[in-house]
């Protein structure tokens, strides 16, 4: 499983300024974005309307096919979602 280091939840954000990365195939309530930074993952979570970030912690073990499920366990993992 991808390893993904918790960074903050980002409180103003405009998601234009973000890349899109996964998660509109099947219409899920989780989208994940990109920046600059090629570590760098944020999960947008559509009910709640809120960003968090994350850095994949080690680069060799970036795998696309599980990349949406690691990130969306992660943020789900978080204690009440509430940082």
């Amino acid at each position: 499983m991808t390893d993904y280091q918790f960074i903050r939840e980002i409180k103003e954000f405009k998601l234009d300024h973000f890349m899109a990365y996964m998660g509109w195939i099947g219409n899920k309530p989780h989208k994940i974005y990109t920046r600059e930074d090629p570590l760098l993952f944020f999960v947008y979570d559509e009910y709640t309307d809120r960003l968090f970030e994350f850095k994949l912690r080690d680069s060799g073990s970036l795998n696309k096919a599980t990349i949406y499920n690691c990130l969306v366990k992660a943020y789900l993992a978080l204690p009440d979602r509430e940082i």
